[in-house]
């Protein structure tokens, strides 16, 4: 009876010490990895820049998961006549983020999102987001950060793409 005592005392033990080191493990800095979620919209215009002469425009809603600074973007078509993208998830590696910029890996390729205050291009629609974007006839005060449209399969290389998160 003594024996059988002891055991259940010690195998108490045990469970609150690996409960214990579980805990502080989480919650020292470095420990679990932090789990980020960002969500809006990606935007394309085949004309080249964000306004005027479109024959293709969509937008897909965007989110961008991620555990520590690895994760997937996923788009998911919300307007547009058809669906460009011939592929709707991407690998994230590389992420960080302050109050100024995202920069990220997305199948390989640098994006870098800029904090928006103002936005003048949409008239204030996506103030306070981070926004990466280019097209080939943009005028400079169009693009914002670094992405490209070859990252996304189907889209041609001198379209207009705009990522807006938050």
């Amino acid at each position: 009876m003594k024996r059988s005592l002891l055991g259940a005392v010690i195998a108490v033990v045990l469970i609150v010490a690996v409960a214990a080191a579980a805990f502080y493990i989480a919650s020292r800095p470095g420990g679990a990895p932090s789990q980020t979620t960002m969500t809006r919209s990606m935007f394309v215009s085949d004309a080249g820049k964000s306004h005027g002469g479109f024959e293709y425009t969509a937008s897909w809603n965007a989110t961008l998961e991620l555990t520590g600074s690895t994760g997937t973007l996923n788009l998911v078509l919300s307007l547009g006549l058809g669906d460009a993208l011939t592929k709707h998830q991407f690998a994230v590696t590389d992420f960080s983020k302050n109050s100024t910029i995202v920069s990220m890996k997305v199948d390989g390729q640098p994006v870098t999102l800029i904090w928006t205050d103002s936005d003048r291009i949409w008239n204030g629609t996506y103030d306070h987001y981070y926004v990466a974007s280019w097209g080939g006839y943009a005028p400079q005060n169009e693009i914002r950060g670094s992405i490209s449209p070859t990252i996304f399969p189907g889209l041609t290389s001198f379209w207009y793409v705009e990522l807006r998160l938050r």
